[in-house]
């Protein structure tokens, strides 16, 4: 079920806002790599397949749930899908992992874009946005920028052909 989304709990806005980008080609088309982003049922397999109490809750609707539960319980609780474009964008509320609890509380944004490419292949842009200036926000900035190319990686590597 969708919720309001509370604008109150993110700390960035504007066109200065402090983001990254990481950028991959996947050997697979733009539908499976679509629904690993968007399908929790699609999530798991591409992602860690046989990583059993690896979840995901996702409600493709603006406000609805957009969850990754790492240990089927504790992830990205209570972060919701922004908006999307069938197949060429996501974006979503993201929060930092539990032992960042001062930025935890808050939210950042990501936007994942996909792309067509030639040979059944997908590129995706991903960018993280929204990171305040205090240096709790620098500590998961730093963080971000090195799981997000992990999480690339493991998508390239279990949805590639």
């Amino acid at each position: 079920m969708a919720h309001p989304i509370d604008t109150s709990l993110f700390d960035a806005s504007g066109p200065g806002v402090r983001s990254f980008v990481r950028e991959i080609t996947i050997h697979a088309p733009v539908e499976a790599v679509y629904a690993a982003w968007t399908d929790a049922q699609h999530f798991s397999p591409a992602y860690a397949p046989g990583r059993t109490e690896l979840r995901a809750n996702i409600e493709l609707v603006i406000g609805g749930a957009y969850e990754w539960l790492w240990d089927g319980q504790l992830g990205s609780n209570d972060c919701q899908v922004l908006s999307y474009l069938p197949l060429r964008m996501l974006s979503f509320s993201w929060n930092a992992p539990p032992a960042q609890p001062e930025s935890r509380v808050k939210r950042s944004w990501v936007v994942v874009e996909f792309e067509p490419c030639e040979g059944d292949a997908t590129h995706l842009c991903l960018t993280h946005l929204g990171f305040g200036e205090a240096k709790h926000w620098d500590e998961t900035m730093a963080y971000f920028g090195e799981a997000w190319s992990h999480v690339l990686e493991q998508f390239r590597k279990n949805l590639s052909r």
